[in-house]
């Protein structure tokens, strides 16, 4: 059985990190979402639907997984990763 993450410096990158890193159009592009969608992702107003994440798993090699897109599942006070720094 995988080990459950239990913080987010077990994570590699959050959607946000992955989406600044890659671009917002190349992201767009490679799941075929719009530009604004993406951009809505990267600044926190709106998460992928699940559909849309299991694509973004696929298309980010590994890098992303479940809790880099939604956050730890013991966190239940947030429905996306979000770096505290």
């Amino acid at each position: 059985m995988k080990k459950e993450i239990q913080d987010m410096n077990e994570i590699k990158l959050t959607l946000s990190e992955y989406i600044q890193v890659v671009g917002i159009d190349e992201v767009a592009n490679e799941i075929g979402a719009s530009f604004s969608t993406v951009k809505a992702w990267r600044y926190y107003s709106r998460v992928p639907r699940v559909k849309q994440a299991k694509v973004l798993f696929q298309v980010s090699k590994g890098l992303l997984n479940w809790e880099s897109i939604y956050g730890l599942s013991i966190d239940t006070n947030t429905d996306r990763a979000m770096r505290i720094i």
